[in-house]
């Protein structure tokens, strides 16, 4: 068999894969072969691969096998992580620097917040209610209730940066734009009636991962709180953890909210990389290609 034929082999191959793989995705449920879902279960597995590359820092480290501290920055372990296109999305404007003495009483600056949440809160979800009702009616959320929510989402955020010692200025109270750890959030779009009617069960998985990452940027914040009042500086990878958690939480509470039907990425990344890496649909081609030739 020459080399040609080998490779047209090959090709056949990958081609029934394809064929085979888009058959079963096809007799899925719509809801379930949502092509919007795929980028999601990847962020899961980035976010296990991340764990396990921190786990096996600190392994290394504490068997002698490197004089290097483990990282816990995402952008410093491991590859690029991608972050793909969602409505709810944070920016980090944050420079680093902490004022010792607001770090010293952090958590005392932030009652006067945590009463003002509370209250917020109990009014965002009888509004959360109320838009869940108008979206399944008209398909999409209602203009002033998606601002209401949205200025919510987005005080969460600050609140979140200021206890967490993700950002460094006291916030306001009206959760306007412009903080330095912020949540952008678009503006309404049109949602599927399904999952709006079953999103209370939905959003039970992204509860789940939200407190986990919520656990870790708690423990990023208490080693932060000793670094910065040592150096008047966050560590930035400890930043970066707590910014990981603070957009998980967001795109959590939108979708949660009825502000978006885009489910919450799990992935270790808060901004895109700065070179995107090829698609891992087109991998399968591109290997088989470099096998035959």
């Amino acid at each position: 068999m020459g080399r040609a034929e080998r490779r047209a082999g090959r090709y056949l191959v990958v081609g029934r894969l394809e064929h085979r793989q888009r058959r079963r995705y096809l007799r899925l449920p719509r809801l379930v072969r949502d092509p919007r879902a795929r980028p999601y279960a990847r962020g899961l597995r980035d976010l296990a691969a991340y764990s396990i590359g921190y786990t096996a820092q600190t392994s290394a480290y504490l068997l002698l096998l490197t004089d290097r501290y483990p990282t816990t920055d995402p952008e410093r372990a491991g590859p690029e992580w991608p972050l793909p296109d969602h409505p709810v999305g944070i920016e980090v404007t944050d420079d680093g620097r902490r004022s010792r003495l607001t770090v010293f009483f952090r958590f005392l600056l932030g009652l006067p917040h945590i009463v003002w949440l509370v209250l917020w809160t109990l009014l965002a979800i009888l509004a959360a209610f109320a838009n869940g009702i108008v979206a399944l009616i008209l398909g999409r959320a209602a203009n002033a209730l998606h601002r209401f929510l949205a200025a919510y989402v987005r005080y969460t955020t600050h609140v979140g940066a200021f206890l967490l010692l993700t950002a460094n200025p006291f916030p306001g109270f009206t959760g306007a734009p412009g903080y330095p750890v912020d949540a952008v959030i678009a503006d309404p779009e049109r949602q599927n009636r399904w999952i709006t009617f079953f999103r209370i069960f939905l959003v039970l998985p992204a509860l789940l991962v939200s407190g986990a990452l919520g656990g870790a940027a708690f423990v990023a914040a208490f080693l932060g709180w000793f670094a910065a009042l040592a150096t008047g500086r966050m560590p930035e990878g400890l930043r970066n953890l707590g910014a990981i958690a603070l957009r998980y939480a967001a795109q959590t509470d939108a979708y949660g909210l009825v502000l978006t039907d885009g489910y919450p990425y799990a992935g270790p990344a808060f901004r895109r990389p700065s070179a995107a890496g090829p698609d891992e649909d087109d991998s399968l081609p591109a290997l088989a290609a470099e096998a035959g030739a």
